[in-house]
């Protein structure tokens, strides 16, 4: 085909053309005249060539589309056939180079333990909307989904310059956090194994422009033994900057007394607002918004899914953390991080420092120490913080160290929510070994009172969380 193109194109190259002229192609040497005639070539016959050459062309174009359709299929299977090891492979724990998606390993679990299938549809359920959120996170930039109108003002103040950006960061985060609640409640409402997914509010949340809370996204199955809670997206502030941002889900057992509760108390969720645990102050009881309401002891299952360089989920039923990553190609998720232990010490400690000055005199004992090497290792520690819950943790699970954010005497319950953040999150490290504490006690056996309640937490590798005990006092 390529040959035929290069004689059309020389000959058409060698054509001199004037008006409606005829001219000669001689045959290229004497011997060759009974083979190749000469050809007496009008415009007619010249525009009979270019129909000829632009099917040529086309029929070429084709011809590559179908060997990369091809390439692709075959791509694509063997990446399926690369992600298919037998169940057998998978619990013995083949060396075997494959992966498991995240459906069959569910799968191999619920084969083992038949009451987990239930869990098991809420999980797919939830990997459906990271898929879903992690496209949105990703063409971001691309589609200007967080970024508003620009402003027409001209005013060059520093001062009100400053407060345009910052105005800015908030509408994006807004607008961001709206999106991605938006996309995760759908997303879930698509897979059809949910009867109910309603956003919590809460009311108390003032016209502060700092308070901005996006709500707790609630979702019940349709046999209500089970009952799940998201952060929509952690760090949504920093999206327009391309830092990784996360989503953060936990899943309670639904308490008895709510499972046999009639469709009322589920129709009726949170549509404007409020905590539903007042009943005192004349503010009724949500029954469901209630019932999240536990100590992360209580947790059958949390994780949560980072979106950065790739789109990580990470997440544990109690049996051990495990991590899996999201392959582009077949757009699954493929078991990348079996078993995922905290390393015992680290040398990174995570905080926001800016906020030290209102730290006690103990906590700062303690920052001394992380920052001098006057510690148990000797070793000056390095600070990383990137100002996202999820990407924080994330790096610590893999590297170990510490995370924290004390309480302060501006804000003396800390910054981060318990039940959608430190709650879920410190199950994910406890369960890969770490621990995790409210600078008094266990911070899963701490009792939330509101949705939105927040709590001071420590988080990390067990050999640092010790050591920092030794600094702030515990009541254990």
């Amino acid at each position: 085909m390529r040959d035929k193109m290069k004689i059309i194109n020389i000959l058409l190259s060698s054509l001199l053309i004037r008006g409606t002229e005829s001219f000669m192609i001689p045959a290229p040497d004497s011997a060759s005249k009974l083979l190749i005639p000469p050809l007496q070539m009008t415009w007619t016959h010249l525009a009979d060539i270019d129909s000829f050459s632009r099917e040529m062309q086309q029929q070429e174009q084709q011809l590559q589309q179908q060997e990369q359709i091809n390439s692709y299929s075959t791509t694509k299977s063997e990446h399926l056939n690369a992600y298919s090891p037998p169940p057998s492979e998978v619990n013995k724990g083949s060396s075997s180079p494959r992966r498991i998606t995240l459906r069959r390993y569910l799968n191999s679990l619920v084969k083992e333990n038949p009451e987990l299938r239930d869990l098991e549809s809420l999980s797919l359920s939830i990997q459906m909307a990271c898929k879903t959120i992690s496209n949105l996170v990703s063409r971001n930039g691309i589609n200007s989904l967080s970024m508003p109108p620009p402003s027409s003002n001209t005013n060059d103040d520093v001062a009100q310059s400053g407060q345009q950006q910052y105005d800015v960061r908030m509408n994006s985060m807004k607008r961001l956090d709206e999106l991605s609640t938006i996309v995760l409640r759908n997303a879930l409402k698509f897979t059809g194994k949910l009867q109910s997914v309603k956003k919590a509010k809460d009311q108390r949340v003032g016209k502060d422009e700092s308070e901005h809370q996006p709500g707790v996204v609630i979702a019940i199955p349709f046999d209500s033994k089970y009952i799940a809670y998201f952060d929509p997206l952690d760090g949504s502030g920093n999206a327009d900057a391309a830092i990784c941002t996360g989503t953060v889900f936990g899943i309670f057992k639904t308490p008895e007394d709510e499972s046999s509760s009639d469709d009322e108390g589920i129709d009726n969720v949170v549509l404007g607002g409020g905590d539903g645990v007042e009943g005192d102050g004349g503010v009724k009881v949500d029954r469901v918004v209630d019932s999240v309401l536990q100590p992360g002891k209580n947790l059958v299952a949390a994780g949560y899914c980072l979106y950065s360089s790739s789109t990580i989920l990470i997440f544990t039923m109690g049996d051990g953390t495990h991590g899996f990553t999201l392959d582009p190609q077949v757009n699954e998720f493929v078991l990348t991080h079996p078993n995922i232990k905290i390393p015992p010490r680290g040398n990174v400690y995570s905080c926001n420092e800016a906020k030290s000055e209102g730290w006690d005199e103990d906590m700062h004992r303690y920052l001394h120490a992380l920052k001098s090497g006057e510690n148990e290792t000797g070793e000056r520690y390095a600070l990383r913080y990137v100002g996202s819950m999820v990407g924080d943790i994330h790096r610590t699970l893999m590297y170990g160290g510490i995370f924290f954010y004390p309480g302060s005497t501006l804000q003396p319950n800390g910054h981060l929510q318990l039940v959608y953040k430190s709650a879920p999150l410190s199950y994910v490290i406890e369960q890969a070994g770490g621990m995790s504490t409210d600078g008094k006690g266990s911070l899963l056996e701490r009792q939330p009172q509101r949705v939105h309640e927040r709590s001071p937490c420590f988080i990390g590798s067990p050999e640092d969380i010790k050591e920092m005990k030794k600094y702030i006092k515990h009541l254990d």
